[in-house]
Parts: structure tokens; C-alpha cells; sequence
């Protein structure tokens, strides 16, 4: 979106308005209103945004002649309402099972790219974790989530694979945020809880262990999309959306290449050591991929229909909903822009196998 149109999202990143307004959110950085295009993200006030912070701190948004304004929120549910209401223009860690509810109940959103698949911690007390040895194992228990949580979807899918019932064989109670779920297992109001991986390190510090992941109930399940409004796309064929996308391919390069990179571009915000940081943004569970993965994001939708976590969405074509020729153009720009490096072409390959 062009930026003589968007002057006024950049007070709304600097005032309290945008914070007030949906109760938990809080701004973590501003840009420097000095590029052609500005957009605002919103992330994850506990963890923000691995790839958009690399791509900030490594000056990617910058060469692309992009402003990137960055607001946190406490939950996927706050963040999406914000998208919805155009006060951001890009969700970005509000998983892919949030953006896919808010399209089943009408919102007409477009995913145009990935952050992060997998890397969800399944956690308990220490002294409990011997309990959970296998999909069974939780039985019987009172099992903590969070609605929306793509880590939510892909438990309960599981179970459903496995012949469990989880309407009557456990017991699930869900919460509202990340905190409350880590302070219901610790004190004792479940036994166990699916979190996220925005939570692995409060969880840690809290003595609580993590007895599974995500992934290992479903190898390579995409988790947080890059999400916008289909409107925005309109405007000059979507050019602010695909410089943010080839931004963010570089950083996923860069934090291959240099682990250490994430952990010194979350320093701005997060007030913790560097031991905490790392559990966050290089957790071996969690993969960072840019790639918007189409086929992982269809099939996450046919689980939702199956569990019933949506319904009365025949009508619905999800396909209509997930943008792949932005990020493709993205990496043909990029292809263009380096021809003697491999890794870009290695890149649409892999958009090529992900994205029929």
C-alpha cells in the first residue's frame, strides 16, 4: 500500500489508540518513514517474529524500500480482530489454524507466505512427565489449549487417528492466552498443556518439561502464515506484500546461515538473557520457512472440518484464500536479482513441490 495513503498507520503505531483498542496488544518497534511502501505486522508480544526481526535488524526491509512497523499482541484471536478492523496490515505469528477460523466465519483474508511449521511443546510438571508416553496416555486427563491454536488443531487430529475420542476420553479446557495455560499446568488445574512455541521458554522457567511436540504428532505441520487482508492486495498489485515476502526469504537464508542472528535481532524487545532467547527462536523443533505451503494449509482445513472445529463451510473453497503468486514473484525477483546463487533457486523447487 502506498505510503502517501498510509500516514496514519504509523500514528497508530506510536499511540496508545491501537493498544487500547483490542486490550493486549503492545507496540514493539517502529520504522523510519523514509521508504516508498509502509505496512504495519502484528506478532507475538511474547516472541515476536523471527524472520521480520532478522529482516529489520539485517536491513532487507530497507533495501527493498519497505517501512515495517511492528505491534505485538498477547493472543492470535486480538491480533486477527486487529487485521480484520485495519489496524495492521499483515498478521504474521497467529498460526494457520486462527487465520483459517476467522475465514470459515466469513473474514476475507488471503495467506500469502509462511513463518514457522512445527515446533509446539506438549508440557507438565517435571515429576508428571514419565506419565506421557504415548497418545493414550492422555486418557482420562484434563488437557489445557487454547482455541485457534494451530498446536490445538493438530492435537486433536491426532487423537481422532488414533481412535480417541477427545469429547469424552479427556477433558479439554481452554484458555484465553499463552500465560494462563502455562499457569493452569502449574498449578495444578490440568494435568497437561498444548502450548505453543512463543512459550516453551516461561514455560521452562516455570519447572515445567516438555513431554512431546507438535511435530512429532504431525511431521512438518505448517504453523504461522503471513495472512492480509485480500483488499490490500488490490492496490498496485500487492507491490508493499511481495517486497515484504522477498524480505523475509532473505532473512530465512540468513538465519540458516547464522543461527546467532536471531538471537541478537531479539534483543531489541526482548528483555531476557540470551540462554531464554535462544530456546525461543532456535528451538531444533521449530523450522522457519517463508514458503506459504498451500497443500500443508489445505490439509490442515480438512482436518478442521473433520474434528468439526468449523462447519457449514461447504461452500467455502479454501484454495480462493491462499495467494501463492506473490511469494513466487518474490523469489523469481530474487532469482533475477542473484542468477549465480543457487539457494534462491533452490527455494522455488521447494515453492514448486509445496504449492500445486
Amino acid at each position: 500500500m502506498q505510503k502517501s495513503k498510509l500516514k496514519w498507520l504509523a500514528s497508530l503505531a506510536i499511540t496508545a489508540g491501537i493498544l487500547g483498542a483490542c486490550g493486549d496488544e503492545k507496540q514493539i518497534s517502529q520504522g523510519k518513514a523514509s521508504n516508498d511502501y509502509e505496512i504495519t505486522v502484528g506478532l507475538s508480544q511474547s516472541a515476536g517474529g523471527v524472520l521480520v526481526d532478522i529482516a529489520h535488524q539485517e536491513g532487507y526491509f530497507e533495501e527493498e524500500n519497505i517501512e515495517v512497523n511492528r505491534v505485538g499482541f498477547a493472543n492470535s484471536a486480538d491480533g486477527l480482530n486487529a487485521l480484520q478492523a485495519g489496524k495492521i496490515d499483515v498478521g504474521l505469528t497467529f498460526g494457520t489454524a486462527g487465520p483459517l477460523t476467522f475465514i470459515a466465519n466469513g473474514s476475507d483474508f488471503s495467506i500469502i507466505g509462511g513463518h514457522l511449521e512445527g515446533g509446539h511443546p506438549i508440557l507438565t510438571k517435571k515429576e508428571n512427565a514419565g506419565q506421557y508416553t504415548s497418545l493414550e496416555s492422555y486418557k482420562g486427563k484434563k488437557v489445557g489449549t487454547i482455541r485457534i491454536f494451530t498446536s490445538d488443531i493438530v492435537f486433536r487430529s491426532a487423537l481422532e487417528d488414533a481412535g480417541i475420542d477427545w469429547k469424552t476420553d479427556l477433558e479439554i479446557i481452554e484458555f484465553k492466552t499463552g500465560s494462563m495455560l502455562l499457569e493452569a499446568v502449574a498449578s495444578g488445574k490440568v494435568d497437561v498443556a498444548i502450548s505453543a512455541n512463543s512459550f516453551y521458554a516461561q514455560g521452562v522457567e516455570m519447572g515445567l518439561e516438555a513431554v512431546a511436540w507438535s511435530n512429532d504428532l504431525q511431521e512438518g505441520h505448517v504453523c504461522c502464515r503471513v495472512v492480509t487482508r485480500s483488499e490490500l492486495l488490490a492496490e498496485d498489485d500487492g507491490e508493499a506484500y511481495k517486497r515484504f515476502l522477498k524480505a523475509i526469504i532473505r532473512a530465512e537464508r540468513k538465519k540458516i546461515e547464522d543461527p546467532e542472528a536471531a538471537i541478537t535481532a531479539a534483543k531489541e524487545y526482548m528483555n531476557v538473557d540470551e540462554e531464554v532467547i535462544n530456546k525461543i527462536v532456535n528451538e531444533s523443533h521449530s523450522h522457519y520457512s517463508s514458503d506459504p505451503s498451500k497443500e500443508k494449509v489445505v490439509q490442515m482445513w480438512e482436518q478442521m472440518k473433520e474434528i468439526g472445529y468449523v462447519e457449514n463451510v461447504d461452500d467455502i473453497d479454501v484454495n480462493d484464500y491462499v495467494n501463492i503468486d506473490l511469494y513466487e514473484k518474490a523469489l523469481s525477483e530474487l532469482i533475477e536479482q542473484y542468477p549465480d546463487d543457487s539457494y534462491y533457486k533452490e527455494q522455488l523447487v521447494r515453492f514448486n513441490e509445496q504449492n500445486i
